[in-house]
Parts: C-alpha cells; sequence; structure tokens
C-alpha cells in the first residue's frame, strides 16, 4: 500500500513539472509602441511610424483624425506585426478657436494604449481692414471734423478692446453718413464685412498734429475668448492747412470796447446787457496745422456814416493792434480823440496764402439791406473773427451828456465833437457847442443825419406840448419841415429826434447848417453841421 502511494506521489510530481516546462515555452506578447505627439493644423497630412510585435488594430477618437487606406478614409483600421507608417487626413470638422485633440489607441496581444496624440492648431483666425472702397489698408485713419470709414471683416466673433480715448468711433445704422453715432464699442461676427467711421476727439491741442505709425498708436481687437489679438495702427493727417479753431474770453466777438489807454477791455453780453472787464490783454488759445496760421487786422473807418475797412498785416508798423502768437493774447495801442474800430482775423495758412494778394476782396462783399452798399464780412469768414471793437472814452456819461447823432440809412455813428464858436458864443452866450458832419449824397436817395441833444426836457412828451422845440438855420435862412428840411420825432431808440436832410434844392453853398435845440424859450445846446463833400 505505501508502494502505491509512493507511486501516485511521483505521478503527480512529474505532471506537475512538464507543466511548468510547457508553460515556460510561451512567448510574452509584443508592447504596444511608446506614445508621441503631432501638432498639425487642417488641411495637413501628418505621418507617423511604428513596429508591431503581433497583429495590431488602430482607432482614432476625432471624426477630423482620419486613416488614409487601400480603402479609403477610416476611423478604424489594421495590420499584420512588423514596421507600419500610417498617413492620416486632418479635416477642418469643428476646427474652432482652440486646441483640438484625437488620440489614436492601438489594440494588439490583449492590450491597447495611446501611441499617437494629435494636436490641432485652432483655425487660422483673420481680420481684415478695407478702405470705404474695398482696398485693403494696414491702418485706420481718423477725420478731424469729417467722419473717415473703414471696413472690417473676420471669420470669428471679434471685439475692440483697446483704443486711445481720444479716438471717436462711429457707427450709422443705416448706412447713411449723414446719420452717424458715437460709440465706445465695435464689434463684429464671423463672414460679416462691418462699415465703421472715425474720426480724432479735439481738445484744442491734439488735432493740431499729425499722427504717423512711428507714434505707436494702434486699435486692438480680440476672440471671444481673449486668445487672439489683432492690431492696427491709427494714423491722422492733422486738421488741415484749411482748419483753424479758436476761443476767447467770451463765445460772442462782438460787444467789445476798448479803452483809450488799451489797459480795459469790457463786454457786454448781447442776451442780458451783463457787462465783464478784462485788465490789460485779451487771451485766446488758437488751434491750427502745426501751429501755423495769420493774424491779420481791419480798422474799420466811419466817414459821414459809412464804413470802409483798411487791412494791416503781421509785419505792419502802421497797425494799433498787437497779438503775439506765443503768449496769444490781444493788446491794443493807447489812443486820443474820436473812437476808432477794429477787427482782428486768424486765418489758416493756406486759407490765407490763397487770398494774400486779394485780402479786402476775398473778405468782405457789398452789403445793400440797408439801402446803402456797404462792406461786410462773408458768412465763410465770420469764424475767423476773434474780436470786433470800438475804442473810445468809457468812462461814464450822464444821460444828458455830449451830443449823438448817426447816418439815416446806414444808422452809423456820426461824430459830435465839442467845438468852440466865438460868433456863436457871442451871439447865443455860454451854450454847449457841438459839431459833426453832413452825409454825403447817395444817388437815388436821401440820406441825412439824426440827432438825440440829450437835454434834460427835450422829450417827445414837451415837444407834444409845445415846449421843446429847434431852429434849423443855414445862413440867414431858417429851414422848414414843411419843405422837407427838417423833421422832429423818435429815432431807433425811441428817443426825441432831430432828422435833419439837406436844405432844399441840396443847395448848402458851402455854409454850416446852425441848430438851436430850446426848451422853452431858452437855448441848451448848439450843433454845427457841415456840409457834404459831395
Amino acid at each position: 500500500m505505501k508502494r502505491v502511494i509512493l507511486s501516485m506521489l511521483g505521478m503527480v510530481a512529474a505532471l506537475s513539472a512538464l507543466m511548468l516546462t510547457t508553460t515556460s515555452c510561451e512567448k510574452e506578447p509584443a508592447p504596444i509602441p511608446s506614445a508621441k505627439e503631432i501638432e498639425c493644423k487642417a488641411g495637413d497630412r501628418p505621418t507617423f511610424s511604428f513596429t508591431a510585435g503581433g497583429d495590431w488594430q488602430l482607432s482614432s477618437d476625432a471624426v477630423w483624425c482620419k486613416f488614409i487606406t487601400s480603402g479609403g478614409e477610416l476611423q478604424e483600421m489594421a495590420g499584420p506585426a512588423g514596421s507600419h507608417t500610417i498617413t492620416l487626413k486632418i479635416t477642418d470638422d469643428g476646427n474652432g478657436n482652440k486646441w483640438d485633440e484625437a488620440n489614436i489607441t492601438m489594440k494588439m496581444g490583449g492590450k491597447a494604449g495611446i501611441i499617437v496624440t494629435i494636436k490641432r492648431h485652432p483655425k487660422e483666425l483673420y481680420m481684415r481692414l478695407y478702405d470705404v472702397t474695398d482696398t485693403p489698408a494696414k491702418s485706420i485713419k481718423l477725420g478731424y471734423v469729417d467722419w473717415v470709414p473703414f471696413r472690417l471683416e473676420a471669420n470669428f466673433r471679434f471685439s475692440a478692446i483697446d483704443f486711445p480715448e481720444w479716438m471717436d468711433i462711429g457707427l450709422s445704422p443705416d448706412q447713411n453718413y449723414n446719420n452717424i453715432e458715437s460709440v465706445d464699442y465695435l464689434t463684429g461676427a464671423p463672414g460679416e464685412q462691418i462699415e465703421a467711421y472715425a474720426r480724432i476727439k479735439p481738445n484744442g491741442e491734439r488735432e493740431s498734429k499729425k499722427i504717423t505709425e512711428e507714434d505707436g498708436y494702434k486699435i486692438t481687437f480680440s476672440d471671444d475668448s481673449g486668445e487672439h489679438i489683432f492690431e492696427f495702427p491709427i494714423i491722422y493727417d492733422g486738421m488741415g492747412t484749411d482748419n483753424l479753431t479758436f476761443t476767447g474770453p467770451t463765445e460772442s466777438y462782438y460787444g467789445w470796447e476798448v479803452s483809450l489807454d488799451g489797459k480795459t477791455f469790457r463786454y457786454t453780453d448781447p442776451t442780458n446787457n451783463t457787462v465783464t472787464t478784462y485788465p490789460d490783454e485779451l487771451e485766446y488759445t488758437i488751434t491750427a496745422q502745426d501751429n501755423d496760421y495769420q493774424i491779420i487786422y481791419f480798422e474799420k473807418r466811419i466817414e459821414r456814416g459809412i464804413s470802409t475797412y483798411e487791412y494791416f498785416d503781421e509785419q505792419s508798423t502802421k497797425t494799433w493792434m498787437h497779438f503775439n502768437k506765443e503768449s496769444m493774447t490781444l493788446t491794443i495801442d493807447e489812443h486820443s480823440g474820436s473812437p476808432r474800430y477794429g477787427m482782428v482775423m486768424a486765418l489758416p495758412r493756406k486759407t490765407y496764402n490763397t487770398i494774400r494778394t486779394t485780402i479786402i476782396e476775398s473778405i468782405f462783399e457789398d452789403d445793400a439791406s440797408s439801402g446803402i452798399v456797404l462792406p461786410t464780412v462773408k458768412n465763410d469768414y465770420t469764424k475767423y473773427i476773434l474780436i470786433e471793437f470800438t475804442q473810445r472814452d468809457l468812462e461814464e456819461r450822464g444821460e444828458y451828456e455830449g451830443m449823438y447823432a448817426y447816418h439815416s440809412i446806414t444808422t452809423l455813428e456820426i461824430p459830435c465833437v465839442a467845438y468852440s464858436d466865438n460868433a456863436l458864443t457871442e451871439e447865443y452866450g455860454d451854450v454847449e457847442i457841438f459839431k459833426c458832419d453832413f452825409v454825403n449824397s447817395v444817388p437815388e436817395k436821401n440820406p441825412g443825419i439824426i440827432i438825440d441833444p440829450r437835454i434834460e426836457g427835450w422829450t417827445t412828451e414837451s415837444y407834444e406840448s409845445g415846449s421843446a422845440s429847434a431852429e434849423v438855420w443855414l445862413g440867414e435862412r431858417r429851414l422848414t419841415m414843411k419843405d422837407g428840411e427838417y423833421y422832429m420825432g423818435e429815432n431807433k431808440d425811441e428817443r426825441m429826434a432831430l432828422h435833419l436832410w439837406s436844405p432844399m434844392g441840396g443847395v448848402w453853398n458851402n455854409e454850416n447848417v446852425i441848430i438851436l435845440f430850446k426848451v422853452g424859450d431858452t437855448i441848451k445846446k448848439i450843433l454845427v453841421v457841415t456840409p457834404p463833400e459831395k
């Protein structure tokens, strides 16, 4: 029995040894090739190689990554042991603005593993800039006052994320140049061409200088992810040598008076009669291309109620008006005598160069609205007037001080100056005497002068009651109202006045007209009117 048991144990041992021997003779499965990465973009056909120790299968987990085989473009393929080179086709399916990955997995000998990772570039983004004629452009041009159009096109959704605060961007809801609205954004969708507009925001300084690409100003666009940036330079040709802007002490160039010593500038607001004074000089800010502009001066001369203009340039030694370009200040020389009238203009360089030999003819035109042709500044040039003023005695006069007269048609003042006449004093006593000139004749018109004697008690009411009166003499002949030689009535300021016309027949005989202004029987003032020159 013992012998049988031992025999059985021997058989078991022998069988075990045989099994171990058989197992050790089987081959180990071939290893999966080590993983690698390939970068590519849509449209590429990358390849990779490997050596397999047995039959294998490959699969791609992305529809945009396929195997090119003799049987077509496949997502899966298989092959025998050995060395192989595989070609892939990378399509643009789902190609977006981010990196995409595809994994190629190998199965072999019961094992599986990723042997290649394909990294597909984001789609190639583009943003194209055009001018209004659809001509490709490299930079965005700013206009000065006018908008400059430009067009943008991209294959992604974009928005402007950065641009200078002085760049004004405009959009038109209906693509109408006359209906452009300023905005603080600029966006676009894939495949859509947008039209926008650009100009500079002036501040009185920056608009006078050119901006080139070398200055480094740009507008920056980004996609939704913020990962892709496109930039375009900003350029600006300047405001142009035919443009000029300025600011002064007030918005209005008229309503100004200057004292005789030139030390006080007084402005009366025409809207509310508020008076503001400025000492010594007036300050301005003038903006022109490269700060290049021309100052010109005009003296308005009024002779017998008719105005003309005399022109002085910056180099003239005759002008009594002075503009300092460095400090941008205006000063006026001292003056004595009758009021004088001045006007100062600042012209763009191109404008001045165009009209420099015909200043008066170019800037002024004839205005016959009053009934008499007078020079007046053309509308195109009023925007260049810095100031229009009268230099005179600014001391306040009493209500009944002096005497005032003006041309009956032009309404321009005719100075009445204090006058000494021994013969009149001897005849009428110690009475204030004034002198003024009568107006010259005008074809088909009958001009005269309208006189306010500024006399207390000499009013419309006192005239109607018979208290106020006047005697008008030409030599020994007393002029009369019935002959149309003068008229008593209110003036343009609704004050009682004497309207003096030429003596009957227009014959002066080279004599002065003497007017005695009376209240009751008392002569209050006398006016000597000299005959016309023609």
